[in-house]
């Protein structure tokens, strides 16, 4: 049998031992999730429609209008910040300028803009002939995913019993493809206020006896056990 002394010793072999077990295989570099080792990158980028300010009409083109319902309909799913519309300044035709983003203005408020989204600003062109355009804009965010396929360190990976370079990689890729608003990855989507109204009718109705849960219930069970 070991005495004390010996019994220490063994311990002490054994607790280096798990020591350098665990320096060699639990390292910090190894606490990587998914996300970690797959990130998606999100980059804001700028997107821009350009109308030339037609000198022989004082009306938008059917055209122009259709470009700006769809410039609309974009914002309002992913858009943020403001929607500014940009007017040339410097040339005889400034009044042109300014009344057409007035026309802009309004056809991007009738197909849904709010006027509290809708900014202005002018450039200088400098006599330039083709400077008499309308350019409106706004900051859309695009997510990238890294790159699948990465093969390397696999018998390492195995050793460790650590999962694959690749593993989760599609699921990452997917969903930088598939949300609807990458700014959802950055930061989440404010909540605006629930609809009070609603609520109190609902409660109401349970009050008066108009709607209960048990009556729910029994239309679904009934709906189920008819096949509809």
């Amino acid at each position: 049998m070991l005495n004390s002394a010996g019994k220490y010793a063994l311990l002490s072999m054994v607790a280096l031992s798990a020591s350098a077990c665990v320096s060699a295989f639990n390292g910090q570099q190894h606490a990587m999730t998914v996300a970690e080792e797959h990130p998606i990158a999100v980059d804001s980028q700028t997107v821009t429609l350009t109308i030339d300010a037609d000198e022989t009409t004082t009306d938008l083109s059917d055209m122009d209008k259709a470009r700006l319902r769809a410039f609309a309909d974009a914002y309002m799913r992913s858009g943020h910040g403001a929607l500014t519309i940009t007017a040339p300044s410097g040339t005889e035709q400034d009044f042109d300028g300014q009344e057409m983003a007035s026309d802009v203005r309004k056809a991007l408020n009738e197909a849904g803009v709010p006027w509290s989204a809708l900014g202005g600003a002018t450039y200088r062109t400098g006599g330039d002939a083709n400077g008499n355009q309308i350019i409106a804009s706004y900051t859309h965010y695009v997510a990238t995913p890294s790159e699948c396929g990465d093969w390397t360190g696999g018998m390492d990976r195995k050793y460790r019993n650590l999962r694959s370079k690749n593993f989760g990689c599609s699921s990452m890729n997917n969903l930088a493809v598939l949300v609807a608003d990458p700014h959802d990855l950055v930061a989440p989507t404010g909540v605006t206020p629930r609809d009070a109204a609603v609520a109190v009718r609902g409660f109401e109705a349970y009050r008066d006896g108009e709607v209960k849960v048990s009556d729910i219930d029994s239309e679904i069970s009934t709906e189920v056990s008819g096949g509809q």
